[in-house]
């Protein structure tokens, strides 16, 4: 692999070869004489030529340096346009985003977060690609994605990624589920039917192996991939869901549902703002991740008080 050009001498070479002597270009880059005299020498020394004739005090291009000065004047001119373009950045953001998220997130998190990015990008194009967390993974590794809003997996080695919160599952039921003045013992469970997130969520994953390691085969598991589907047929007694307790705070304060605790074991999610590892960040992404951890802060401390 061929080592890149130093830039800094690069510099003192386009500035010499303007200038026509060291005592000139040393002025212009606020140099001494003998430092710019070291950084061409470094320069010729990299490159295997000399660049410039050394006539008394004067200098001018051998055939190698007027080959180089072309590239030098052509990179100089493009890293003025990187910076100028820097510049209009922070002054009128534009770009674009793709994000996956998945159905909860998309609904409890994402609103609040766009209202506070567009105030600060408002030329910016998103784009929201919906999708269960292994969808959303498997998005980001193909790179048809920029950022995902999903639980995160068990292996995140690669992923660069923020923690936004971590919720816990409960049994959901209807007002007037016995649940609520008789804690259900095991059997009883294998003769309820639950209302769950979709197969290809990694909450359905997470519910199937908590029913296995507590050996129990629930008489029935009815999949949703809507929160609001889900709390309706618990309202009307078609089963009982699991879900967490701060999707479903409404009805939990007027009183429509209630939660009971799942029986010896725990479902503990980890929700994560991700992108790929090793990937620079731009400013719009470090922002829309910073605002993905203030609202999973807020919804945090929310729900809380609701479970």
């Amino acid at each position: 692999m061929q080592t890149l050009l130093d830039t800094r001498q690069l510099r003192a070479f386009l500035v010499l070869a303007r200038e026509g002597t060291f005592t000139a270009a040393g002025k212009a880059l606020h140099l001494t004489q003998s430092a710019v005299s070291y950084a061409i020498k470094s320069l010729e020394a990299d490159l295997g030529c000399e660049l410039f004739h050394r006539q008394g005090r004067e200098v001018s291009l051998t055939p190698h340096g007027r080959e180089l000065l072309t590239h030098a004047e052509t990179i100089e001119v493009a890293m003025g346009h990187a910076r100028a373009s820097l510049g209009a950045l922070d002054q009128d953001p534009r770009g674009e985003m793709k994000i996956g998220c998945t159905p909860a997130a998309a609904q409890y998190i994402l609103p609040t977060v766009l209202r506070e990015f567009q105030d600060s990008f408002p030329h910016y194009n998103i784009s929201i690609v919906p999708g269960e967390s292994p969808d959303i993974l498997e998005r980001l590794e193909k790179n048809k994605i920029d950022v995902g809003l999903c639980l995160k997996p068990r292996d995140v080695s690669g992923l660069q990624w923020q923690s936004l919160l971590s919720d816990e599952l409960m049994f959901v039921v209807d007002a007037l589920h016995p649940w609520r003045k008789q804690a259900p013992r095991t059997k009883d469970l294998a003769e309820q039917a639950f209302i769950v997130s979709s197969r290809q969520s990694a909450t359905y994953d997470l519910i199937q192996d908590y029913f296995l390691k507590l050996g129990v085969r629930p008489r029935s598991l009815i999949e949703l991939g809507n929160t609001e589907a889900i709390k309706e047929l618990v309202k009307l007694g078609l089963g009982v869901a699991v879900m967490a307790p701060w999707v479903a705070g409404n009805e939990l304060a007027a009183g429509s549902l209630a939660t009971v605790p799942l029986l010896r074991g725990r479902i503990v999610r980890h929700w994560i703002v991700a992108q790929l590892k090793d990937r620079p960040q731009t400013l719009a992404q470090r922002t829309f991740t910073g605002l993905c951890q203030e609202v999973g802060a807020e919804l945090a401390e929310k729900f809380q008080s609701v479970g």
